[in-house]
């Protein structure tokens, strides 16, 4: 009977140890909830201590992340459609903002492909098209990539870099200029 008592007495301290310790991954940081609100964040890696079945843990990941972005129709300064397909570079610099404005990577890419697309409209609306293709891609990717980090910021995300991985008339334009070339031929 005694040992029974020892025995479960053993098996609920081993739960309660198992409960209340977690450990943090040095790709990840960790914010301390009670009872769902934030308690403290957690950037060193290692063996860590919470109150059981009180306290929970939440993580998020402090490693470059990407996002890819659907391509979108931008319209150039001299009035020119432009397909753009892009994608960007990313990193949660502030764990406990990041969590209270858009709580997830999925909330987080939705909010940074809205950023990101309104900045490439601004930028490509001020260049010719013959100026994007041929010129000046690097110098609009730099201003997108720092304005685009300044607005993510208040997300608590931090924007590393944005490129373009295509960059194409829209199909029907494209169609046109093919079927035009073709006639030219015959």
């Amino acid at each position: 009977m005694v040992q029974k008592g020892i025995l479960t007495g053993l098996g609920v301290l081993i739960l309660i140890v198992y409960y209340s310790v977690f450990s943090v991954h040095m790709t990840k940081t960790a914010i301390l909830l009670q009872m769902g609100r934030p308690v403290t964040t957690i950037t060193e890696p290692g063996l860590h201590f919470k109150i059981p079945f009180i306290q929970q843990v939440k993580y998020f990941p402090s490693i470059l992340l990407s996002n890819d972005s659907a391509p979108a129709e931008l319209i150039t300064k001299d009035k020119k459609n432009l397909l753009i397909d892009s994608y960007s570079m990313w990193r949660v610099s502030d764990p406990l903002k990041f969590l209270q404005t858009v709580r997830d990577q999925r909330g987080a890419r939705s909010r940074l492909d809205d950023i990101i697309y309104s900045e490439l409209r601004v930028e490509m609306g001020t260049h010719n098209l013959i100026d994007i293709i041929l010129k000046t891609r690097e110098e609009i990717m730099a201003v997108v990539t720092q304005k685009a980090s300044e607005k993510a910021s208040e997300y608590g995300i931090e924007v590393v870099d944005v490129r373009t991985k295509r960059a194409d008339l829209p199909p029907e334009i494209a169609n046109s200029i093919f079927d035009r070339m073709r006639t030219e031929r015959e």
